[in-house]
């Protein structure tokens, strides 16, 4: 893996994360190439367009407000480099609350990215499920 395209792809999501965190739907489908493919925690797969990925964020944006999620840290854990244009990058994300004295762990989850050059520009190009249903259910039903 070149040691450029590493960098680039962390950028990539350390400004996607950051427009989780401002809670910006469209800004965020900005970050994709659409139509995505989308594979589920349960084997499922579903070819996204763009406004029904922009509804779909939009409801996880409100279960975030409903959680007290108010900052997310994100960590790129791998990246394959799967040909010259396209990476497989897994990233842990860990929801928190700081509104207290000390952070909250809201829950943490792991999601994978076929990540793409496309036009001069990284681009998502695909979204892997891994647990992050199922840790979202779970800190819904703990609240």
């Amino acid at each position: 893996m070149h040691k450029a395209r590493l960098e680039d792809i962390n950028k990539l999501f350390l400004e996607y994360r950051r427009l989780f965190e401002a809670r910006d739907a469209e800004q965020i489908a900005d970050f994709y190439r659409f139509p995505i493919h989308y594979y589920f925690s349960s084997g499922q797969k579903s070819e996204l367009s763009r406004d029904y990925f922009v509804g779909r964020v939009n409801k996880l944006l409100k279960l975030y407000e409903r959680l007290a999620v108010d900052q997310i840290v994100g960590a790129v854990t791998d990246v394959i480099e799967l040909n010259e244009n396209t990476s497989l990058a897994t990233l842990n994300w860990v929801l928190l609350d700081t509104r207290g004295d000390k952070p909250r762990q809201i829950y943490s989850a792991i999601t994978r990215y076929m990540v793409c050059e496309f036009d001069g520009e990284l681009k998502i190009d695909g979204l892997i499920g891994v647990n992050e249903t199922q840790q979202l259910k779970n800190a819904l039903r703990a609240q």
